[in-house]
């Protein structure tokens, strides 16, 4: 089994170009990638969420960086805890913060609540569906919290990792999406990608291997793609129901991956950014500078994008925040 990772530790590995040539989309012609926050040495953001025209980028240290021009500029928020904040979820009246030892805290109108989670492991990932009022936060040691009154009350879902693992660990748990139907699909370590169909009441393992999953998305279609350890990259046509891998030009960790339509997918990791435009037959590897230096996880699509292009808020280490244009 590959060794545990946290979400947010760096490995660097420089990558090799393999596959299949394409015209790179990335070239200068057809992007635009623009530097739009920088920090300082130690400082990092592991956590994106894009909501309308505002943003909200956390990090360490309790780290939180607002924007409300759809990621063009940012504004340090005062900071009401000095540990790792992991996640954020915002939007649909929801703003939910996830972190070490179980903290998490949600913001009403500018005022902070922490709330009571009946958990200390660290939370990793959270994830609100307004469509079915379910929230899910996700972390570490087999932790999954289910709340269904937006966060006010949480609830842990129990799994029975033995019968998933055949082995008595309880693996970590990296990220979670939910369905406007109420599935909830949720990555980790040993590739696992498990599903509930009743709120987490039960569960079903979609997926289990060996490299870690980090990231996940999966679109109101149901075409989904989950990325981890040594370039894995699954993808899914069904929602998270059956999953198949596809051949990635790296071996570096990818630690986040979102898609667009026309077959567009963009993952991002440990000195690595890939796009591929025809879902996966190839990929390109970029060598801008600004991703061959140190990593990225925060990884989200703006709505504002204009026509004709698509927007990509990247964020990760030293705080940095890229804003990248696809055309």
């Amino acid at each position: 089994m590959q060794g545990r990772l946290f979400r947010f530790i760096s490995f660097w590995m420089f990558p090799l170009v393999s596959g299949s040539a394409l015209a790179n989309p990335l070239s200068p012609e057809t992007t635009s990638v623009q530097s739009v926050h920088a920090g300082f040495k130690h400082e990092a953001i592991y956590g994106l969420c894009v909501s309308d025209s505002d943003a909200i980028a956390v990090g360490e240290a309790g780290l939180i960086l607002l924007s409300s021009d759809s990621g063009n500029t940012w504004v340090e928020s005062e900071r009401f805890t000095e540990v790792a904040l992991l996640d954020v979820e915002c939007g649909s009246g929801i703003e939910l913060y996830v972190g070490q030892s179980g903290q998490m805290y949600q913001r009403t109108d500018g005022s902070v609540e922490a709330l009571s989670t009946g958990s200390d492991a660290r939370l990793m990932s959270v994830a609100h569906s307004q469509e079915n009022g379910l929230t899910v936060a996700v972390g570490a040691f087999g932790t999954i919290l289910v709340s269904t009154d937006g966060g006010g009350s949480w609830t842990s879902s129990a799994v029975d990792w033995f019968a998933v693992l055949d082995d008595y660990v309880d693996p970590h748990l990296y990220d979670v999406d939910i369905s406007k139907q109420g599935v909830i699909t949720i990555v980790g370590e040993f590739s696992l990608i498990v599903q509930s169909l009743d709120q987490g009441k039960s569960w079903v393992t979609r997926q289990r291997g060996e490299p870690s999953l980090f990231g996940l998305n999966i679109n109101n279609s149901g075409i989904g793609y989950a990325v981890g350890q040594e370039g894995a990259l699954l993808s899914t046509s069904d929602a998270g129901t059956s999953w198949t891998t596809i051949k990635t030009p790296t071996k570096d960790i990818l630690l986040n991956v979102t898609s667009m339509d026309g077959g567009v997918i963009v993952a991002t990791g440990m000195r690595q950014l890939i796009v591929s435009v025809d879902g996966g037959d190839h990929w390109i590897l970029n060598d801008n500078p600004a991703f061959l230096q140190g990593w990225y996880q925060g990884l989200e699509v703006s709505p504002e994008s204009p026509f004709g292009t698509s927007i990509i808020l990247l964020a990760g280490h030293r705080a940095n925040i890229l804003k990248l244009e696809l055309q």
